[in-house]
């Protein structure tokens, strides 16, 4: 078969996009950025600026229809895989191992020397095909989801562990970059912008209409009280999604469930080309 690859046509990035809803788990699918409403149109701005772009969308075409894609972030140190997929009919072409040699032989001219990449857990065939191309795992981040506001049984089972604010005077805060997360949701569906408390400076994010989305490093929740009750004071009605390195996480705070689980996989560039299957 006769596959060129080559950078996605804007007129694609639509069907890229279903391609990518095609294999997700519509929980999963929902808490990220892809299920967002104006993920497609975002991917366009992104790269108005051609080569240039941060964002590079890589297409495989047999003739003129796209059978698969590739969207890779550079970034100052690596090359990052955000999204690799393939039309379910081509799979076992090898179109997936030609989009990932397209990514590398692309980071070695530009002179990156790491790839990186996430993959759900449950994803066992992706995460042994990386495994088998030179990839090795970094670390895993657990996927929680919750609600903002605790039941009273709840705050008793915590309160002796986690510091709760006495006062409103220890709510004060002050949010960051806010108009312009306004202005981004409403034409993405999703924003960013960041909470400053007298705990901590905190980026939050946004996901449609649906959660709040934050990175927690590993042993930082048990303080974030204070940050979900600004939380609580924007939006009662979102919930929590936390990513964090943290596998005890649940035990600290009894509104979290498990809802998925990645895995950080990298790869260091040697000089001698690969070819994959």
């Amino acid at each position: 078969m006769n596959v060129q690859f080559r950078p996605l046509l804007e007129e694609d990035i639509y069907h890229a996009c279903r391609l990518l809803r095609s294999y997700l788990p519509e929980q999963v699918y929902k808490q990220t950025i892809f299920a967002c409403t104006g993920y497609a149109a975002y991917l366009q701005a992104a790269c108005k600026c051609g080569s240039h772009s941060t964002t590079l969308l890589i297409g495989a075409y047999s003739g003129d229809h796209l059978i698969g894609f590739a969207e890779w972030r550079r970034m100052e140190q690596m090359l990052v895989l955000n999204n690799l997929n393939v039309d379910a009919a081509y799979r076992k072409d090898g179109i997936g191992g030609q989009l990932m040699a397209y990514g590398e032989e692309l980071a070695r001219k530009e002179g990156i020397k790491m790839l990186a990449l996430d993959v759900f857990s449950w994803n066992e065939q992706a995460h042994a095909w990386y495994l088998r191309i030179g990839f090795a795992e970094e670390g895993r981040t657990y996927w929680y989801e919750g609600d903002l506001v605790q039941s009273q049984d709840a705050t008793e089972e915590v309160k002796d562990d986690i510091t709760l604010p006495e006062s409103n005077d220890e709510l004060d805060y002050i949010i960051d970059d806010y108009p312009m997360a306004e202005a981004h949701h409403i034409k993405y569906g999703f924003s960013s912008f960041r909470i400053r408390t007298k705990q901590k400076t905190s980026v939050v994010g946004r996901l449609g209409d649906q959660y709040f989305r934050i990175q927690v490093p590993s042993g930082e929740w048990d303080g974030c009280y204070h940050l979900t009750d600004v939380l609580i004071d924007l939006d009662p009605t979102r919930k929590m999604l936390l990513l964090s390195p943290d596998v005890y996480l649940r035990e600290k705070d009894p509104r979290l469930t498990l809802s998925s689980e990645s895995i950080r996989m990298i790869k260091i560039l040697e000089n001698q080309e690969v070819m994959y299957e």
